[in-house]
């Protein structure tokens, strides 16, 4: 078996760490580097993932409040539960410590905080030669980011940076890369489709989960006139058939899509976006220079991206049930021309490519030490 140049690491918590990871490997694999992707999950018991999954989802989903004060409260380096937490995660996935130890990749990129955990104790303590890097994926920096082994830290933005720094993580040790991306969505912001008379194209997303009010914002376009959406349902089972029913209902002109592997195809057609906060949807609609209403962003990590967003004038946050009152107070030209531009000049172009430039760097000092 060839020894990979790059291992890169994410969790299936969310389609957001699983693109940052593709696009990573896509830039190293475009530089002539062996790339293997690792899910952390396939190399822990099912029920541990299954279990995971479903507290993320239904903590997000069900219980936002709590979802938030628990984001929140966690958001602080030691605690007294430290020490178990740390145990039980070096006993669930000691199968990740031992397979990425037998690949002995020049380097580790993870695009997800759990990992971090396990593969910063085997690099502490020698088992993990590589230096392993953290790619932080939203507009904020969790305390949960911040392991200790981890040899150097990719931020999105000055901020995410800066809490990085308040965790006790060495400045020297971040670079401010931006977050990982598909090459195509950079390229999107010289596609920009001239906004007049004619009809307005909305892209309304729901993550790859298919988590979102779509309803709600499918029906608050009943008396707008000259719009047509495209709404993509992620893998919510029978979304689809329940989009396209209340968009007949309501007389909502709508091509309804369930999961779209080349989303940049369909950001690409669009005047602005509609949909939540994660980190890579806010990520990709912004360097494309596409103007975003966010709705339903969680408390935590989805609302500090909402308020990144917001903060620079490329993007508004209704209602579920005002999203079109909105659109038809921001469809002029020149207002969706402005906040395209400020929403362009809030990520770093070819962000996958800067991640992978510094990991190239790291290694050859580290093998020149």
């Amino acid at each position: 078996m060839k020894r990979p140049d790059l291992v890169v690491i994410h969790s299936p918590v969310g389609g957001g760490h699983k693109a940052a990871a593709l696009a990573t490997a896509d830039a190293a694999t475009r530089r002539g580097l062996h790339v293997e992707l690792l899910d952390t999950f396939e190399h822990a018991a099912k029920i541990v993932g299954d279990t995971y999954l479903r507290a993320h989802l239904t903590g997000q989903g069900s219980f936002p409040d709590a979802y938030g004060a628990a984001f929140f409260a966690a958001n602080k380096t030691g605690g007294a539960f430290e020490p178990i937490r740390r145990t039980a995660d070096a006993a669930l996935f000691s199968n990740l410590v031992h397979h990425v130890c037998e690949l002995a990749p020049r380097a580790v990129v993870s695009t997800h905080h759990l990992p971090l955990v396990v593969l910063g104790r085997a690099r502490r303590y020698g088992w993990l030669k590589a230096p392993l890097f953290a790619v932080v994926t939203d507009y904020t920096s969790h305390a949960c980011w911040v392991e200790k082994g981890v040899d150097g830290f990719f931020a999105p933005c000055a901020r995410a940076r800066h809490e990085l720094v308040l965790h006790g993580v060495d400045p020297t040790r971040i670079l401010l890369t931006g977050i990982p991306i598909r090459r195509e969505f950079h390229a999107i912001a010289n596609l920009r489709a001239p906004v007049g008379t004619e009809t307005l194209k909305v892209l309304v997303t729901s993550g790859g989960f298919g988590v979102g009010p779509l309803a709600a914002i499918v029906k608050s376009f009943r008396n707008v006139k000259n719009v047509e959406l495209t709404v993509v349902c992620g893998n919510a089972k029978n979304a689809v058939r329940e989009i396209e029913r209340e968009a007949r209902k309501y007389g909502v002109s709508a091509r309804v899509l369930g999961f779209e592997k080349e989303m940049y195809k369909r950001v690409a057609e669009a005047h602005l976006v509609v949909g939540k906060a994660g980190g890579l949807t806010v990520t990709e609609t912004m360097a494309a220079g596409r103007p975003m209403l966010i709705v339903g962003a969680v408390p935590g990590n989805e609302k500090l991206n909402e308020d990144f967003v917001v903060r620079a004038g490329a993007g508004l946050a209704p209602e579920a049930s005002r999203v079109g009152v909105y659109v038809e107070a921001i469809r002029k030209p020149e207002v969706l021309e402005e906040m395209g531009m400020n929403a362009r000049a809030l990520v770093p172009h070819d962000s996958a490519e800067h991640v992978v430039d510094a990991v190239i760097a790291a290694t050859r000092a580290e093998v020149a030490a």
